[in-house]
């Protein structure tokens, strides 16, 4: 699994996280969800399933869905954008479900993302 981390200001530490940001203007979430992984990661994919969507809190800050999607053809394609993201890291898929589960990670979509992965059974073929 990709993750990334960087330093969050309003916590005072470093975040573990996934890729995340906007659509810009004309492009679709899978578009915007592809950019992102390469110019936060400096990695690509050759396609991406869409697995599910969440929104942050509609009561407080108004709509934004979040959509999330999965693949298992990362590769490396150049370099990421230093200045937005701390560390970029490959990590076990199953070490990461374990610190969700343990409530080590903070980061919505991360916690999402995993556990939408697992119940999928996305990784047992």
């Amino acid at each position: 699994m990709i993750r990334t981390k960087q330093y969050r200001h309003l916590f005072r530490r470093v975040i573990y996280d996934i890729p995340a940001g906007g659509a810009q203007d004309g492009e679709t979430p899978e578009q915007a969800a592809l950019r992102e992984l390469e110019e936060e990661t400096g990695y690509t994919a050759k396609g991406l399933d869409w697995i599910g969507r969440f929104t942050w809190n509609p009561g407080y800050m108004g709509p934004g869905t979040v959509e999330i999607f999965f693949t298992k053809s990362l590769k490396p394609k150049g370099d990421f954008d230093s200045n937005e993201i701390a560390d970029v890291e490959l990590v076990d898929f199953s070490e990461v479900l374990e610190k969700v589960l343990r409530g080590e990670f903070i980061d919505s979509a991360l916690v999402i993302a995993t556990l939408l992965v697992s119940v999928q059974g996305l990784l047992l073929s």
